[in-house]
């Protein structure tokens, strides 16, 4: 909380002064709800600003021309009569060169030298320290289901101490009594003067792009809210500040805040476009996770980035089919599809209970079937469960692909019969060759033989197998099935007393698996590196990122702990701290310290 009694809003209030500091003219923009008429008063007290409320109408004007000389000036709501407002405040920053303006909107007000201060929703830790200077606590299904608009936590407060946190988000917002303008008192009121000031293009696209979890990019909404070419209503609803744009990577995403997006959903149903909508969407992301499935071999972590960032989208678009009674098949489509995202990026768990929905849900048997239920087998044998694995591979009507032969040896091997893994991985990479599948048959195979003769006590053998393995992935390019074979190699060379060419593979895996955000393999590498280091905070590190992964840890290396000489105990870290740790980084030069929020 800053010195001024605002939560959250300390860089935003920097932000305004450094851009005085260049300029006459301020327009602070941000959502409906954002708390512009707050911040813009905190810093108009700091300068004895007099504040101009543009609510009034052309009095605003009077009251401008009457204030306006050499000075700072705060003219509050804008929106209200841009059209008058904006070139009466022009001629006054022309005729005062002496006057600073500060003023509020949801856009910008597109003036010479104007600078503008976007405010943003809250973050998590700032939405509970403003609740909690409101006297209240939210419970976290509630908290998640809003955004960090002030104004949103400062209405649902107001219904906790009512006793109402169900229903819909919006039934929720309200306080007659709130101590602000009137358009603030419910938050439909606040949203619904921008819905009556966008054209019927913008409030269709709204309506429609309600439908997106977590964000969208400008192909998705192309093909989900664009009868015609949605460019334009897009960057309108951007400049009112109703989607917010941002860039990671080189990527753009829009989103819009939990209540403008309830809003719009409420328009989408009153349209009679939901159902339309939602079949829109979900062939959509279909078709992208055809895509990336197709490309996943040559493209692993422009793929993994892209569709880790559409999680809340894939989630919604398996839900909109599961709802349906004739969805059954395309969510078992679309489920098997995934099976990149499930497995190489540390969604088993999400992925198999995902999976498992959709098994509920019926589908007719065929090939989409069986992928999903070869899918399925694959995350629990991940997972350590081999009855579940097999009970899904039993499940499938076609015994016969390479892929559901390898996971039947990997479940052989988690059972110890290791003549039998053997047998059946080989016949599984016969199959591979004929099929030409390299990924995700033939070299994943690599990582059942290997695993398989670590275990039965063949160092030499599994050494020779990882190194023909790792060869041949960087040969084609894989490099996730790389990571996975330089850790296994780590193991071995651990066994065989390689000390330090153990490390090196290590932390060779751990690059690769921080760089797929999978935390089981960063937790493996993690206590792997703690072991061969003997450093006491990596494998208490290791120690709390398992806690939540029961099942993932490999008995290999689980035996590899028991067996290590007895480790100084520490602290825990967080797990991106241990990894960068477990790399030698330091803070500044750890990817995490400067990654993005994707």
């Amino acid at each position: 909380m800053s010195g001024d009694g605002l939560v959250g809003r300390d860089a935003d209030v920097e932000g305004v002064e450094e851009a005085f500091r260049r300029t006459r003219l301020v327009t602070l923009t941000g959502p409906p709800g954002a708390g512009k008429t707050a911040l813009a008063r905190v810093i108009a007290a700091r300068h004895g600003a007099r504040v101009v409320d543009a609510d009034q109408g052309p009095s605003a004007l009077a009251e401008i021309g009457l204030l306006a000389g050499d000075g700072f000036l705060v003219v509050d709501g804008c929106d209200r009569v841009l059209e008058l407002l904006v070139p009466y405040i022009g001629v006054m920053l022309q005729r005062h060169p002496g006057l600073a303006i500060l003023a509020t909107c949801r856009q910008s007000l597109a003036l010479p030298g104007e600078r503008v201060v976007a405010l943003r929703e809250l973050a998590a830790g700032h939405r509970e320290e403003l609740l909690g200077r409101l006297g209240v606590v939210a419970p976290p299904e509630t908290l998640r289901r809003v955004d960090g608009l002030p104004l949103t936590l400062v209405l649902l407060a107001a219904a906790l101490r009512r006793g109402e946190s169900g229903g819909p988000l919006l039934d929720l917002l309200w306080d007659l009594g709130h101590d602000g303008p009137p358009r603030h008192a419910t938050m439909r009121t606040a949203i619904g003067w921008s819905h009556e000031q966008c054209t019927p293009e913008e409030r269709l696209v709204w309506a429609r792009a309600s439908v997106f979890e977590g964000g969208f990019d400008l192909e998705a909404a192309q093909a989900v809210c664009g009868d015609d070419d949605v460019t334009s209503a897009v960057a309108a609803l951007v400049d009112r500040s109703l989607v917010t744009r941002s860039e990671s990577r080189g990527r753009v995403r829009f989103h819009l805040p939990e209540t403008v997006r309830a809003f719009g959903s409420e328009w989408l149903s009153r349209a009679g476009e939901r159902e339309a909508t939602e079949h829109r969407h979900f062939h959509h992301f279909r078709t992208l996770a055809r895509r990336a499935e197709a490309e996943w071999q040559g493209g692993q972590l422009r793929w993994y980035r892209r569709m880790r960032l559409e999680r809340g989208n894939l989630i919604k678009a398996l839900d909109s089919r599961l709802s349906d009674p004739e969805g059954a098949d395309d969510a078992q489509d679309l489920a098997g599809t995934l099976w990149f995202l499930w497995a190489c990026c540390g969604l088993q768990k999400e992925g198999a209970a995902q999976l498992a929905r959709v098994r509920e849900a019926g589908g007719s048997p065929g090939p989409e079937q069986d992928k999903a239920l070869w899918t399925a087998a694959w995350l629990h044998a991940a997972l350590g469960d081999p009855d579940a694995a097999e009970e899904a591979l039993y499940c499938c009507a076609n015994q016969g692909p390479a892929r559901l032969t390898q996971v039947s040896a990997w479940v052989a091997a988690q059972r110890g019969a290791f003549p039998e893994a053997l047998r059946l991985i080989r016949d599984a990479r016969e199959g591979h060759r004929r099929d030409a599948d390299l990924f995700p048959g033939f070299l994943p195979s690599y990582t059942v033989i290997a695993t398989t003769l670590i275990r039965m006590g063949d160092l030499a053998g599994a050494t020779t197998v990882l190194r023909e393995g790792r060869e041949l992935c960087v040969t084609t390019g894989e490099i996730w099935t790389r990571s996975h074979l330089d850790h296994l190699l780590a193991q071995a060379e651990h066994l065989m007393g390689a000390a330090s060419a153990a490390l090196t593979s290590a932390r060779g895996a751990l690059t690769t698996a921080r760089q797929f955000g999978d935390p089981a393999a960063q937790a493996a590498g993690v206590e792997l590196v703690g072991v061969l280091t003997r450093d006491g905070a990596l494998v208490a590190a290791a120690d709390l990122a398992w806690a939540g992964m029961e099942g993932l840890r490999s008995p290999v290396l689980a035996e590899i702990r028991d067996r290590a000489p007895a480790i100084p105990p520490a602290a825990g870290l967080g797990l991106d701290d241990a990894v960068a740790l477990a790399l030698e980084e330091s803070p500044d030069e750890s990817p995490d310290a400067k990654r993005e929020v994707w």
